[in-house]
């Protein structure tokens, strides 16, 4: 690589690390705004108040990054420039909700629409083909690729907040899929993209350094919703400039956080009867954090954090070597997508069994005549 695409990325992960580090160390100055003091909520397993305004070091590295480029000569600073443009509505709306508390789970779930909408006709990221019969017809169609385009966006953005549940887990794995579409970009000769990957793991790995595995910072709804949603955007121009790789491919990289969402939203609604945005602490990560069990001398939460988030990792990272060997071929990674889809529930079953004596910690769900 040169040093016009080296130095952004350098200048990316030492932003988000500084930010983050002044945000820990200055956290008595702003802590009754920024910290996480809500310890027994539904699905809060950490044990003192941590600042949850990560998402702040994530864009002060993509904005450097920015500059940084445009200093260079670089190219990609236009881009980014404008789809750090367009993050504005989903990154404010959960960033308020960090400091307020107040910003419904709806509300960010449109803004994140109004994103991807803003996305859509500022730097033409829309979907024009999904590599599946019947859908590839009515996609042709504007009005049906804007629509699609911005629910499968703002879709992907919201899943990534809720995964968002140990320490590092939501940017490791943010970071994994990133290193997925950099490949696939990569090995199609689109660095454009490439770039936009690479700035995107710089920005969230600098917080991560510092999240990781002892929580001293969270990544809050602003932060993982920005992530979220460069993520999805990142995938969505790889699929718009090479219109040869799989749209399967794509979902196959992202498809954890995507599962993991529509599996929450049929355990809530259909299993359970409660609203789907229901929070609740049954998702597999948390199954798998109660699950460990290593004797009270070793019993530390901060290693069972980081065991989990690794075991999941592991999972995401055998996905994007899937996607990246097979990024061509739609019917291996359709079978691939149904692969693991298929051990994700098996794993999900196996660990909720024991877990149901647990109900009183894991948070239970509230039915809709229930007040």
């Amino acid at each position: 690589m040169t040093t016009t695409a080296i130095w952004p990325i350098l200048a990316c992960l030492a932003a988000s690390f500084i930010t983050c580090l002044l945000i820990i160390l200055t956290q008595r100055w702003h802590g009754k705004l920024s910290l996480d003091h809500d310890l027994n909520g539904v699905q809060k397993i950490h044990e003192t108040p941590v600042p949850r305004v990560g998402g702040l070091g994530v864009v002060a590295g993509l904005i450097l990054a920015g500059i940084f480029s445009y200093q260079l000569g670089g190219e990609t600073y236009e881009t980014a420039g404008k789809l750090l443009l367009c993050a504005i509505p989903v990154f404010i709306a959960g960033l308020v909700e960090d400091f307020t508390k107040r910003v419904g789970v709806r509300t960010r779930l449109i803004a994140a629409f109004i994103s991807a909408a803003l996305a859509y006709w500022l730097i033409g990221a829309q979907l024009n083909e999904l590599d599946t019969p019947i859908l590839d017809y009515f996609i042709q169609f504007s009005l049906v690729s804007f629509c699609f385009t911005c629910f499968a966006v703002g879709g992907l953005t919201n899943a990534i907040n809720i995964i968002d549940g140990l320490n590092g887990l939501a940017s490791g794995c943010v970071n994994i899929m990133l290193v997925g579409l950099a490949a696939i970009a990569y090995l199609n000769n689109d660095f454009l993209v490439m770039k936009l990957c690479l700035w995107g793991i710089g920005a969230t790995l600098g917080f991560m350094l510092l999240n990781f595995p002892f929580g001293r910072i969270f990544l809050g709804d602003g932060g993982a919703y920005l992530a979220g949603f460069w993520l999805a955007e990142c995938g969505v121009l790889l699929l718009n400039r090479n219109p040869d790789i799989s749209t399967w491919a794509v979902l196959l990289v992202c498809i954890y956080p995507v599962w993991e969402t529509v599996f929450s939203m049929y355990r809530r609604h259909v299993i359970h009867k409660v609203k789907s945005g229901a929070p609740d602490m049954t998702h597999l990560h948390h199954l798998l954090f109660k699950s460990i069990n290593w004797g009270r001398s070793q019993n530390k939460s901060w290693a069972r954090h980081g065991w989990v988030s690794l075991k999941i990792w592991l999972f995401v990272a055998t996905c994007q070597v899937t996607a990246i060997l097979f990024h061509r071929h739609d019917l291996y990674l359709f079978w691939s997508t149904l692969a693991f889809a298929t051990i994700y529930t098996a794993t999900y079953a196996r660990h909720a069994k024991p877990a149901r004596h647990l109900n009183s910690e894991l948070g239970e769900l509230t039915p809709y005549n229930n007040p």
